[in-house]
């Protein structure tokens, strides 16, 4: 239950508040109302409603795109000015009534090992736009790529973008038992192809630990190189990938299916447009 619940008016306010022990920020709610999965084993303490003061906008100026943390998964799948990639990705949530209220911000904050939106920007090597509350009590506004703010999760989120140029192909996946159970394993990879070999290949993946990462060793695997057909591609990548029994399935099924869907996002990978 909430034992407190506080909707500031502005940012200044907002990170004052989150900043006393126990509080926690309020959008979408589809992840922290689910108690058991962040800790707080139904109790939320101060609930801070930051709804309406982090930007929902999205948006593509030139090859560069921005979207609002406040944006909600069914506003990032139905707009037309981000990449199949990452409207896939928000479609990747099977309930329409969780999309229409799980947002950007929510994904990233929760940051769970199979986050939805997580492994494609990291593949599209996405910065965050952030604001940490400076020494005056005011909120400042900071930038970073989103690999590092991850690390830390400072101050709240605001804007993610990233550069989507001519000629990057790039591709999302998840695998699940059903459409609606939680993954077994997320991809999110991002390349150029220069005379038939790949360049500059960026490969993150959930499911392989506490969170989602980037996976230098896979990128290692293909980088200045011709790609396998998806079979080579599964039978390179399988052994590189460490996984755990757990609800989600063997490690050995988490092995294959994340091989499998690795595959399928590097050999159907397309054009950002």
């Amino acid at each position: 239950m909430v034992n407190e619940y506080l909707k500031p008016k502005t940012l200044d306010e907002a990170l004052a508040a989150l900043a006393v022990p126990g509080s926690v920020a309020l959008a979408g709610g589809t992840w922290l109302l689910v108690g058991e999965e962040h800790g707080t084993k139904g109790d939320l303490g101060r609930a801070v409603d930051i709804g309406e003061l982090v930007p929902s906008d999205i948006g593509r100026k030139g090859t560069t795109a921005r979207v609002g943390a406040g944006a909600t998964f069914q506003a990032l799948a139905d707009s037309p000015a981000l990449p199949a990639c990452l409207r896939k990705s928000a479609l990747s949530m099977a309930n329409r009534n969780t999309r229409n209220r799980a947002t950007l911000g929510g994904n990233l904050g929760a940051d769970k090992s199979c986050a939805s939106l997580v492994p494609i920007l990291l593949a599209l090597d996405a910065t965050l736009e952030y604001a940490v509350r400076g020494a005056d009590g005011k909120a400042a506004t900071k930038t970073a790529p989103l690999a590092a703010w991850l690390e830390r999760k400072d101050g709240l989120a605001l804007t993610v973008s990233f550069e989507a140029p001519a000629g990057l192909l790039a591709a999302s996946g998840r695998a699940s038992r059903t459409a609606c159970d939680v993954a077994t394993a997320t991809v999110g990879a991002a390349y150029r192809l220069e005379g038939g070999a790949v360049k500059d290949l960026r490969i993150a993946m959930g499911g392989f630990g506490p969170r989602a990462r980037r996976m230098p060793k896979l990128e290692a695997l293909f980088e200045g190189k011709a790609l396998p057909d998806k079979a080579g591609i599964e039978k390179l990548a399988e052994p590189l990938l460490d996984a755990i029994s757990d609800q989600r399935g063997s490690a050995a099924y988490k092995k294959r299916r994340g091989a499998v869907i690795l595959a399928d996002a590097l050999a159907g990978a397309e054009a950002l447009s």
